[in-house]
């Protein structure tokens, strides 16, 4: 308990500008979060009076990129006109008419109150007035003017501290305290007088061993082919910062907040990470845990849970359904669910060992239970489901904690040392929390996660099925289907579990499974986040509980075929899951991002050969039929339809597992079959690639088109024939045409807007000389508005003849759909559709259209060349790679670090496609913490770009990014102090 307020030491890093020895010119400076702890900068009178005298106002000094039309955050100290002003955060705080000597400004500023003073005067004193912003400093003057002017900054490192040798000794001293603890409980746990008692041969051994063979075959082949989650991209990129910043942050959001105290998983996964960022070798650890979990399950929970007479030929087959069908479409890649899941069926299997008849040494188990659960709790917030195994067997537990041998009573203190003992083990989840964090640090980290969100309360817990039934790659048929299978297992064991039928047939620990299950969607509640994904967690309680609930209606059909109550309750649970099934596959095959290339029913439901499988009528018809054709078969007596309506629900639960599984497999493996065919990108592919020697992902696979050598076509011949275009003009002020990359100079350009919206017009540009196209060239001209309906936009080509005419020798039209938009975009020919003999070519466009947005720009042609991404960033900079793409570019070296409260400038950002800008902006949105707000202050320019063999697909943007001012051109000292794990910036 005294661990997380032991002493730490912690990082203090100052930023002074300008850089030692430089005048002050201006340049970013991304400060994480945008508020330093202090801050103090200097105005010399030198510089006021550099300035005050201009009829305009001129920004002396700013902390920001001051743009015009409003206020700017932070500090702004301008003058100009006679008046020297000083602006804090958005208002005004200080105007003065500076005398010519004594006029310099000074600001100090920390988390008490700010103070302008300005010469000799009184000082302004703001009291709790935050401190400024900072994004940049930056001036008007020049450097000479501006000379003098300094600026310090301490940043806030709320997370970058190490363990004392204090903190790091009590950590060793608790390790080898749990290690005793587990001792004692061994030697404490009596030993069984008599002899063992002899395992009971199992039914099916060969069925049972290909049934592992099928599973481990099927893990193994899904990391290979398995699509990433949603957040495999986001938990790269906070380990990969992590292994040069030295703590798991969140990098894009949350101000780059702690991830602690759950970053078990991070630490684990870190080593692969220093080798590697491609993703095959990152999906280890999940695969290696899936292959526990099969396992565990099997083995561990089943073993113990199911009687003998329960576990028929069926229950293999059954297990291995219902595993893989939780298992695949979750908890394969980065995120933690795996880890908990696993957790959650070590915890249920040692609790059914410890806890049940006939256990021989109780104790040990006991403590291996609580030592899992404790550290579980570590590795997030979906860990509290390890919990409910714990919470349901607490009767047990108190038994065994009281009882030496079954009969015999012990003593309170015994009882209470046993007790501590345990305690002992499960509080090893709070060291792993704070063994590298101190207290101060993780509540900072999660007050930024409870304030800027999402952080839902217990009673929104509808927003997460609202997630999982709500379409898209959160709400995928395939997940949908586990955890609405499992939800109806719940309320019909324990239906079934109310007739008292566990006791006639054996099943005497089903009601502990099922309240497990139950109780482990309810813990769910209390999560602050509800993305769907968190279901992950739940497979660990929900695989047995699915197949438990199977074997239950099995053997209930064969042994209660009479009991009306229980047919009833068969029948009800047969139609519920047909509902589930039908719900389930209602829901497109969708995945995220470039996972989803390839895939079929990605936009549509899932209907294999026309069959409706959203339909619970598909599902219910055939399985009662089965059932019916089954009873017949076992001649059971006058009770047969009883017992054709318990195997029903059975049949519909492993017929939609199956197609689920079949889906998975199946899918993923013909998607990038595909892609392949069309020379186009796959994860698994890359993943194969990996085996073979390495691959680079998007990185090869997506062209970027810069201009040729020379820039756009120049005209040749006479002017453009106008009627109803103007040159220069014809488009909104405010999108203007963007200048090509590489371009110098840029193209000409005509548009139709000069008459407004309704008006028409037609133009025919000049003829422009056209040079031979290699295969990785292409004909490009930059469009704006509508180029199809009624409008049209076409390039002809010609050939010169002798006589200086030229000769059309065919066109090309440039369509991109009816529906027009304001923005630019690239529309090309490529090299095989120019004509051989053509050496000429012009635009041709037509604005026929009278409505609104019936207009059309267009500029000159140009020739383009393809190069590879990674080609393309190579000597660039830094570059900002959006979360949802990070998981596909390993071999992007040049990453902006963000660590000791500061965020290198990137140069080039690879931007999420549209689609998911809603979730991608986090990261330069400032109400959310964004780490890389101050990329909003750049001017961007979208270098086009295309997937290989497969441009209709959007992959993302890549962006060129101009501050117009120098990058991260200031000094930073980073020293030690020592704190006590409660001591920190407020």
């Amino acid at each position: 308990m005294a661990l997380p307020l032991a002493p730490v030491v912690a990082d203090r890093t100052v930023v002074s500008w300008p850089a030692q020895g430089e005048l002050p010119a201006s340049t970013t400076a991304y400060f994480v979060p945008y508020r330093p702890a202090e801050l103090s900068a200097e105005v010399p009178c030198a510089a006021v009076q550099a300035a005050v005298g201009a009829p305009e106002r001129t920004t002396l000094l700013a902390t920001t990129i001051v743009r015009d039309g409003g206020p700017a955050p932070g500090l702004v100290v301008d003058a100009g006109s006679g008046e020297l002003r000083v602006l804090l955060n958005g208002r005004l705080v200080q105007t003065t008419s500076p005398a010519p000597t004594g006029c310099d400004v000074r600001v100090d500023s920390d988390d008490t109150a700010t103070t302008v003073s300005t010469g000799a005067g009184p000082p302004t004193v703001l009291p709790l007035e935050p401190v400024p912003e900072v994004f940049a400093f930056t001036t008007d003057l020049t450097p000479e003017e501006a000379a003098g002017t300094t600026v310090t900054a301490r940043t806030r490192t709320w997370f970058e501290s190490r363990p004392s040798a204090v903190k790091s000794a009590m950590t060793a001293g608790h390790v080898l305290l749990v290690l005793t603890a587990l001792v004692l409980l061994a030697r404490w746990a009596p030993r069984p007088a008599g002899p063992r008692a002899t395992r009971q041969p199992v039914p099916g051994r060969a069925l049972r061993a290909a049934c592992d063979a099928a599973v481990l075959l099927a893990l193994t082949a899904w990391v290979v082919i398995a699509p990433q989650t949603d957040d495999d991209g986001y938990a790269s990129m906070t380990i990969r910062n992590g292994l040069v910043s030295g703590d798991i942050g969140n990098y894009y959001h949350w101000a780059n907040a702690s991830e602690a105290p759950f970053t078990l998983v991070q630490q684990v996964l870190a080593p692969i990470m220093a080798l590697s960022a491609e993703p095959l070798w990152l999906r280890l650890p999940s695969y290696l845990v899936g292959v526990a979990t099969w396992f565990v399950v099997s083995r561990g929970v089943l073993g113990a849970v199911l009687p003998r007479e329960g576990r028929s030929r069926l229950v293999p087959v059954l297990t291995a359904l219902c595993f893989l069908g939780w298992w695949l479409p979750y908890n394969t890649g980065l995120r933690p669910e795996p880890f908990v899941a696993l957790a959650a069926a070590a915890v249920l299997a040692l609790l059914l060992r410890a806890t049940g008849p006939g256990a021989r040494r109780p104790l040990p188990a006991l403590g291996a239970a609580a030592l899992v659960a404790g550290l579980s709790l570590s590795v997030t917030p979906s860990s509290v489901v390890v919990l409910a195994p714990v919470l349901v067997f607490l009767p047990r537990i108190w038994r065994v904690l009281r009882t030496a041998d079954g009969t015999t009573g012990r003593s309170w203190a015994s009882t209470a040392g046993l007790a501590a003992l345990l305690a002992c083990a499960a509080s090893s989840g709070l060291v792993v929390m704070f063994a590298d964090q101190s207290w101060h640090g993780v509540a900072k980290a999660t007050e930024l996660h409870t304030l800027i969100g999402p952080s839902f309360s217990w009673f929104e817990e509808p927003v997460r099925y609202a997630a999982l039934l709500g379409g898209g790659n959160q709400g995928s048929a395939t997940k949908r289907l586990p955890v609405l299978l499992t939800l109806v297992a719940v309320l019909l064991v324990g239906l079934l579990v109310a007739r008292r039928v566990r006791a006639v047939q054996g099943f005497r620990d089903v009601h502990l499974l099922t309240a497990s299950a139950a109780l482990s969607f309810a813990l769910l509640a209390i999560t602050p986040s509800k993305w769907s994904h968190h279901f992950g967690a739940v497979a660990g309680v929900g695989v047995p509980l699915l197949v438990v609930a199977g074997a239950l209606l099995l053997q209930v059909a064969r042994d209660r075929p009479r009991d009306r109550v229980v047919a009833g309750t068969g029948l009800v649970g047969a139609v519920l899951l047909a509902l589930a099934a039908a719900l389930s596959f209602s829901a497109t095959n969708t995945w995220f991002l470039a996972s989803g290339y390839g895939v079929s029913y990605r936009e549509v439901p899932v209907r294999p050969l026309g069959v409706p499988l959203d339909n619970p009528v598909v599902w219910l018809v055939p399985a009662a039929l089965v059932a019916v054709a089954v009873g017949r078969w076992r001649r059971r007596g006058p009770g047969r339809p009883a017992s054709a309506v318990l195997v029903a629900p059975v049949l519909v639960a492993a017929a939609a597992l199956l197609a689920s599984v079949t889906l998975l497999l199946v899918g993923f493996t013909v998607a990038p079959l595909r892609q392949a065919e069309a020379g186009s990108y796959s994860l698994t592919a890359v993943n194969l690639q990996t085996l073979a020697g390495g691959s680079c992902g998007l990185g090869e696979a997506v062209e970027v088109l810069v201009d040729a050598p020379g820039g756009p076509l120049r005209p040749i011949g006479d002017a453009a024939s106008l009627d109803g275009f103007a040159a220069g003009d014809g488009y909104p002020g405010d999108f203007p045409p963007p200048e090509p990359a590489g371009s110098r100079p840029a193209p000409p350009v005509w548009g139709s807007l000069v008459g407004g919206e309704l008006a028409t017009g037609t133009l025919v540009s000049p003829w422009f000389p056209l040079p031979a196209l290699d295969g990785d060239q292409d004909l490009a001209v930059t469009a704006a508005g509508r180029t199809g309906g009624a409008n049209r936009l076409e390039v002809e080509f010609g050939r010169a003849e002798e006589d200086a005419g030229v000769t059309a020798v065919g066109r090309r039209g440039l369509d991109d759909g009816p529906v027009g938009a304001p923005t630019w975009r690239p529309l090309a020919v490529a090299a095989d559709d120019v004509p051989a003999a053509a050496d000429r070519v012009r635009v041709v466009a037509s604005d026929a259209a009278t409505d609104v947005g019936g207009w059309l720009a267009v500029t000159g042609p140009r020739v383009r060349t393809a190069e590879d991404l990674q080609t393309f960033l190579a000597g660039r900079g830094d570059v900002l790679v959006d979360w949802p793409l990070a998981w596909h570019v390993p071999c992007v070296q040049d990453l902006p670090v963000v660590s000791d409260g500061l965020a290198q400038t990137p140069e080039v950002l690879l931007a999420a496609p549209p689609d998911y800008a809603a979730i991608s902006d986090i990261t330069y949105r400032t109400d959310q913490g964004g780490s890389f707000a101050g990329v909003t202050l750049a001017d961007g320019r979208e270098v086009p770009s295309r997937l290989v063999g497969a441009p209709q697909e959007e992959w993302g943007r890549v962006v060129l990014l101009d501050h117009g001012i120098d990058r991260d051109a200031y000094d930073r000292v980073t020293t030690t102090t020592p704190l006590w794990g409660w001591e920190g910036d407020r």
